[in-house]
């Protein structure tokens, strides 16, 4: 498997962004130096202009380097975050006979508004579904019946309509089981998949370096579970791992061991593909 590393903030809506950058350099100590590459992220926010994402330029920069890395990779990637918009630029391993599977706490699909711009990681499945095509031209629009969401919870009804009228399959945390997101990915007729695990998908108890921790999540093997499901029988050609802000770079190491049996997982699933 090939390692992309992105400590992006910028498409973070919280005030304590920048422990993202921390939480991917500590997950990125622990993967194989020669199968890893590090994408350089702007210092600045970074300027909205006139579009509907919040420091708009610096999550357009990082995309595209991405999508770069991604692009020449001989084998499947995982990308490692950063903020959930660091999958954006992933999207480029995602062809026609792939399902898109975004186990998460949070949607993502955010609506995309002008006049009240949205962090991106709030809306990163709508800029990979339903987005204006100039904000990210170089990147392919995946189609919504190829993407199942799991895990969620608290979606706002607005959200949780959106995603009915999109056709998305989503599955909140109490249908979010191996079963059930096996069967919702054979629906899609996928051959392939991609899988975008956000960390937020976990109770609190499990991982300390969470952002904006909701409770009621599942446990670090109900995560793997998941995966494992998402991936059977399916090649894996990518995947994303996400949201990860230890409080201090010292105390990372406490959350590790639940971050890396996924990555394992990951890691698994694609030699087996």
């Amino acid at each position: 498997m090939r390692f992309i590393v992105v400590g992006q903030w910028q498409g973070s809506a919280s005030s304590r962004a920048m422990r993202l950058a921390d939480g991917a350099a500590a997950v990125a100590a622990d993967l194989p130096r020669t199968a890893t590459t590090t994408i350089d992220v702007p210092t600045g926010a970074g300027d909205r202009l006139d579009t509907a994402v919040a420091r708009y330029t610096s999550v357009l920069t990082v995309s595209g380097s991405v999508a770069a890395e991604a692009a020449v990779a001989t084998e499947a990637v995982l990308v490692i975050g950063g903020d959930g918009s660091s999958v954006l630029g992933a999207s480029v391993l995602v062809g026609a006979d792939t399902a898109v599977v975004r186990l998460s706490g949070s949607s993502g699909f955010r609506a995309l508004n002008r006049a009240q711009p949205v962090a991106a990681e709030t809306a990163a499945l709508r800029l990979l579904v339903d987005r204006p095509s100039e904000l990210f031209p170089d990147l392919p629009v995946v189609p919504a019946s190829s993407v199942v969401v799991a895990g969620t919870r608290g979606t706002e009804f607005a959200e949780a309509a959106a995603l009915d009228r999109a056709g998305i399959t989503h599955l909140d945390v109490d249908a979010a089981t191996p079963d059930a997101v096996r069967a919702a990915v054979e629906r899609t007729g996928a051959g392939s998949v991609f899988v975008h695990v956000d960390l937020d998908v976990l109770d609190p108890s499990q991982v300390d370096g969470l952002l904006e921790p909701v409770p009621f999540g599942i446990d670090g093997a109900a995560l793997v579970a998941l995966v494992q499901a998402a991936t059977d029988g399916r090649r894996l050609v990518g995947a994303a791992l996400t949201g990860f802000a230890p409080v201090d770079p010292s105390r990372a190491v406490e959350d590790l061991g639940v971050i890396l049996r996924v990555v394992g997982a990951l890691s698994t699933a694609a030699r087996a593909a």
